[in-house]
Formats: C-alpha cells, structure tokens, sequence
C-alpha cells in the first residue's frame, strides 16, 4: 500500500474533529476521543475548525464528511468509530467512496486476527470479524496495537482524511504514536516558537493575574509579568487546568519572545513551574539514579499508586503504597501511634509525619510521601474544614520531626480533591528529592 501525498507544508492545517457512532449522537454514551484529540493538536499548533458527533447513518456521514471536506477552513477531518465489525460499522465504506477507491483487507491486521482466531475458536469467527481489519486502498495504514481494527490516513480530493478506532484505549495509542509524530513532521512548524510548560500548585485565574495581570471582568493586576498588549500581534497562549496542575502553552512567530516569557514563569514562579508533568519527571529522574519511592495514602485511597503505575516500567523505582484508611490501618501498617492519632486526630500535620516516616521504613524506600485529609462530603469541621489535606515527604534516615509537611485547601468535591492532592503530593515529592540530591 502506498502512502498518502504530502500537501504543501507550509502551515498546518485546520483539523476538525468527528466522532461517529450513535450512542454518542443520542447521548447514550460520553465522547472523551474529540475533546482529546483537539487539545492534543491544538497545544501542537494545529487549528481546530471545531468538534462533531454523527450517528451510524451512510448517507448523513457521506454528505457531512464531503460538507466538511468543502469547507475552506477545513485542511483535515479527523474522525474516530466506525472500525468494528458489524454492518453499523460505515466508516471504512464511507471514506473509500468519497476517495473512489476500494475498502481491502489490510494483511497484519488480517494475520493478527487469524492468529487469535485460531487460538480461541469459540470466541473469535473469522467470517465474522473480518471486516473489521479491512482500510482503504493506498491509504496510510494507521497500525492498532491494542487491537484488531486499523486507522487509516486517507487522500480525499485535495485534502485528507483520518479514521482511528472509537475505543480510547486502542485510539489514544495509534494517535500519539504513529498519526500524531506523522502529521507533525508532514506540517513543519517553520521556525515558529512553540513552548509548553506546567504549573502546579495555582488555580487558572492566579496564574493569568500574575503573568499578564488578567483577573477577572477586565481588572489587571498591579505588576504581571508581562503586558500582552506590549507583545507582538501574533503571540498566542493557552491554558488547560487539570486536577492539580495547569498545562499551559505560548506560541509566537519569535522563539525569542516564547523564550523570553518561560523564562520569567520558570524563574518568578519557581515554586510551581516543571517543564513536563511530574509523573514523567519522575519516571525520568529515579531509574537515573537507582532510588525508589514508596506512598502511604488514606484519603486518596490509591490515586498516588494509580498515577506512578500507570507508566510501563514503573516497577524500577514505585515500590508500592500501603492505603491506610482508617486508623486501625495506619497503626497495624505504619506503625502510628494511636496516642499520637487520639491526640492529634488522623488528619495533621503529626500523623502525616508518622505516616510518611512508616511508609519509607516499611517499604525500604529512599523516598517516600504521604497524604492524609479530609475529601467530604461530610466529616468537615470549623477547625478542619473539607478540602483539608496535608502532605508529608521524607528520605531515608529522616526521623518524624523532620519529615516537610505541605498544607493543602482545596475546597471542591470528593473527587477533585483526592484527583489534586494526588497530583500534587507527587509535586512535593518531585521537589523534595531534586532539593536533597543538590544538598
């Protein structure tokens, strides 16, 4: 099979992105691909010309699909679901006749779904399944390696069309990995400076008061960092707040100018600045040096080990989090001292201390950290509100009076309170390792 033409590279092209399948069109189920897809390429560079939803109906994907292809502002359609094997499936059908060429089987995929057919009989039937492995001819085969169906990058007239599976797990792996790294280097930048960067630690509208002095309703702050109206016409940012943290990006047509402003976050908001996201800086720093970490969680109840283990290859460094819930647990587990618990209460800043201390020694580790709080919705008191969260760090050979402790307020719901504080006791513990390897 050939590959797709490359089009003039000059700038990339407006993406608009389709999710197909009519349980997201009925609402019977939730879209996560497209919003996915466009922050992914919109923090690339890539113009997002918008996001749509349309059901398993031939003749409406047939005449969106071109309608969107004609559309000026559009350079490429991005479309996820439509890949199975079942007639409903439409989306290798569809493209094919919009690019006039035929559907064929495409052959690894075809081999892999032998394979598996062979091995489990009475699960797998060839004849029945085989649809699903069949691409467009001469596409740009998209390969699947959590699954059988195949993506697909498709000429379409002058422009182009992608199709990926709808299952997030087998689409997010072929997008990150082969479309993404393809459209990338067939639509080169061109010199324009790009940055992206995380903040930790400060909500949305914290870090826009003190980088450009936006706050709220037009008020600007008495001394931002920068002035945008003192930047060139073609600077542009963006920020995506998660649980924890803030992903935030500038472009310009000048590397200087994105160069110069990550600069004064990086050296003006130290405390909260880190290039990549902390798991990523952590899977980079420990296999480097040998050492290993190890968690105690009550009221993140394993977040923090869900988080590191994500990552393959993980086990080289993440011993493993003991989840101590309830007091019984952090006595029997981390050794806490239940005068110290009926003393202080299992939320403070003396039993984070005691927990974080157990944990390094039980696990062996060379770091550990600990998080103890108060995630609601009741349990919240005058003294010790909801949202209430301490965090404790220490290396081997601290004893419990000098293990750091960090006081979290994150006054939201259940869930967002266990998703940043697990976040960003991995922040403080990223911090407090880099701080004790420079001692």
């Amino acid at each position: 099979m050939s590959e797709t033409a490359s089009p003039n590279p000059s700038q990339r092209p407006p993406v608009y992105v389709l999710s197909t399948g009519t349980e997201l069109s009925t609402g019977r189920s939730i879209d996560t691909n497209a919003p996915f897809i466009a922050r992914t390429l919109a923090e690339r560079g890539f113009p997002i010309a918008g996001l749509g939803t349309l059901p398993d109906d031939t003749v409406i994907l047939k005449n969106e699909i071109q309608h969107l292809l004609d559309r000026p502002d559009v350079g490429l359609v991005i479309m996820t679901g439509g890949l199975g094997p079942t007639d409903d499936d439409l989306t290798v059908d569809v493209v094919a006749g919009l690019a006039g060429k035929a559907p064929v089987d495409e052959p690894d995929h075809l081999r892999k779904l032998e394979a598996l057919a062979k091995r489990y009989p009475n699960r797998i039937k060839l004849e029945n399944t085989r649809r699903q492995i069949r691409v467009v001819d001469g596409c740009r085969v998209l390969k699947n390696e959590r699954g059988l169906a195949p993506g697909m990058l498709v000429d379409v007239g002058a422009k182009q069309v992608a199709a990926m599976p709808g299952v997030p797990q087998e689409m997010e792996l072929m997008f990150l990995g082969d479309l993404v790294p393809h459209l990338e280097a067939q639509y080169p930048e061109s010199g324009r400076g790009r940055t992206v960067f995380f903040v930790y630690g400060m909500g949305e509208s914290t870090f826009q008061g003190k980088m450009f002095g936006i706050v709220r309703r037009g008020q600007t702050s008495e001394t931002p960092l920068a002035k945008l109206d003192e930047l060139p016409a073609d600077f542009n940012w963006g920020v995506t707040a998660a649980e924890g943290y803030l992903k935030v990006f500038f472009e310009c047509d000048d590397p200087a100018v994105v160069e110069r402003l990550e600069g004064l976050v990086k050296s003006e908001l130290a405390e909260h600045y880190l290039p990549e996201r902390v798991d990523a800086l952590l899977h980079k720093l420990l296999p480097e040096s040998g050492q290993r970490i190890a968690a105690a969680e009550s009221c993140t109840g394993g977040l923090i080990g869900k988080i590191l283990t994500d990552r393959p290859g993980s086990s080289g460094y993440f011993l493993g989090s003991l989840v101590t819930y309830a007091n019984e647990a952090k006595q029997a587990a981390l050794d806490v001292p239940a005068q110290l618990l009926e003393k202080y209460g299992a939320v403070s800043p003396e039993v984070a201390r005691a927990m974080v201390v157990g944990a390094q020694i039980k696990l062996g580790a060379d770091f550990a950290v600990a998080v103890t709080g108060i995630a609601g919705p009741d349990g919240g008191t005058a003294s010790k509100p909801v949202g209430l969260v301490y965090v404790a760090v220490a290396g081997r050979g601290v004893l419990e009076d000098d293990a750091t402790v960090h006081t979290l307020n994150i006054p939201l719901d259940r869930d967002r309170v266990r998703g940043n504080t697990a976040q960003l006791a991995l922040f403080h513990l990223y911090h407090y390792i880099k701080e004790r390897r420079s001692a």
